[in-house]
């Protein structure tokens, strides 16, 4: 029961928390991609686009990879951006976004769904 009451929290606080910063959503062209390497391999794009205003704007964010494949996106290709409103240069990919806001609830759901499966197998053995 504990546990569901931290797990409340969590939630209800991680929506109040991303309910306070105002998102646009624009279309921009990416001008340029850069590979990183560290760890892992991750693409991060400079991105040109226009704020609700009309002045043109640059920021970063980051590419979906597909693992020894790449980003399907190159230079000069168009991609949906949410800018934040009070940061313009704060920007996330449509993409990204859907990650950070139910990224957990998939992971949730393929956890329940990888774990149940094992007892099914053994209900049917009997």
């Amino acid at each position: 029961m504990q546990k569901l009451i931290y797990i409340l929290i969590i939630f209800f606080t991680t929506q109040s928390l991303s309910q306070e910063e105002d998102w646009v959503k624009t279309e921009g062209e990416i001008t340029e991609i850069t590979v990183h390497r560290v760890k892992r391999v991750r693409e991060s794009a400079i991105i040109k686009f226009y704020l609700e205003n009309g002045a043109e704007q640059y920021g970063t964010s980051e590419l979906f990879r597909i693992p020894f494949i790449g980003s399907m996106k190159s230079a000069g290709d168009t991609i949906t951006i949410n800018y934040n409103k009070n940061n313009p240069v704060l920007l996330e990919s449509v993409f990204e976004k859907f990650l950070t806001n139910y990224g957990m609830y998939v992971l949730i759901i393929l956890g329940i769904i990888f774990s149940i499966k094992p007892f099914l197998k053994r209900k049917n053995e009997l």
